[in-house]
């Protein structure tokens, strides 16, 4: 009788784990329009992925008729622009304004401080962006969680790259999860265990440090700037411990509070449904950061 119990638990737990796969793989081919990277049973490496995001989604580079050196930005969302037409981000504002081209290789869906150290690991990076003198990276404190969890969405139709430390060096880890256990990955990382606060700072500055020493190999006199950019009370300057540490190895640290004289948490500062800026907000940024940028030797 015992024997029987436990064989329906098991034969309904495989049931669920394979309607739960199967409901999560539809999800994606219908909401996205198209059979998404994680296949049914299986989730595509993060190259394959990168490929289709740089042929397909990134923003084109913008103001090549310049011929100043130009700036590179990276990030997250915020970075690449969120909802916004491509004249009202801080990518189109910051080119114009300064008169130099610019190559947004920021993204959505999870990218961050994790997609970053790929990028400055890959060769044709550098083929693509020619010798920037600034290199700005726009950083909000949840950059910190999104490096050191599987994803924040679990339904993503795209799998971010992860990385853990082996002997001080960050290395990519394969990613062989399927839905459920890509799923529970997540919450047991990000809604369950929290990293401590230390944890966390560290590792940040480890990706920061890291991509730096790629990028040394490559480019020369270039400025490599961290805007963070504070939206309210939870993503402040402070949460993070150790950005000296940072401006020791030669990085810029500007928060939009240094720029605005406030927290960037007015109602016309985000877009209509969520906390992405607006492009009010990048218009009070951005002339107060470009005095910020000259300013540096």
């Amino acid at each position: 009788m015992q024997k029987n119990f436990f064989l329906i638990i098991f034969i309904n737990l495989i049931i669920i784990f394979l309607i739960t796969e199967a409901a999560c793989y539809f999800y994606n081919v219908r909401h996205y329009k198209k059979k998404p990277a994680y296949s049914l049973f299986k989730i595509q490496s993060f190259d394959k992925v990168y490929e289709m995001i740089k042929r397909e989604k990134l923003r084109k580079p913008i103001g090549l008729q310049y011929k100043n050196r130009p700036i590179l930005l990276l990030g997250c969302s915020y970075a690449y622009g969120y909802k916004l037409d491509n004249k009202e981000t801080l990518a189109y504002l910051l080119s114009e304004k300064m008169k130099r081209p610019l190559y947004n290789r920021a993204f959505e869906w999870n990218w961050g401080l994790n997609t970053m150290l790929y990028q400055s690991r890959r060769e044709d990076f550098y083929k693509e962006v020619p010798n920037p003198e600034y290199i700005i990276y726009v950083f909000t404190s949840d950059h910190r969680e999104k490096a050191n969890c599987s994803s924040f969405d679990p339904i993503f139709p795209y799998p971010s790259v992860r990385y853990i430390s082996k002997n001080g060096k960050l290395e990519k880890e394969k990613f062989p999860f399927r839905y459920n256990l890509h799923m529970f990955r997540t919450y047991s990382e990000y809604k369950v265990y929290k990293y401590s606060q230390e944890y966390l700072d560290n590792s940040a500055n480890s990706f920061f440090i890291q991509t730096k020493k790629e990028f040394d190999k490559h480019w020369k006199n270039y400025k490599f700037i961290i805007l963070i950019y504070e939206r309210d009370k939870e993503y402040i300057k402070s949460e993070h411990k150790n950005w000296e540490e940072l401006v020791k190895q030669g990085f810029t640290v500007i928060s939009t509070t240094d720029l605005t004289g406030g927290i960037m948490d007015k109602k016309e500062y985000f877009i209509s449904d969520n906390y992405h800026p607006s492009k009010q907000a990048w218009n009070v940024i951005v002339p107060n950061l470009i005095k910020k940028l000259e300013e540096i030797k």
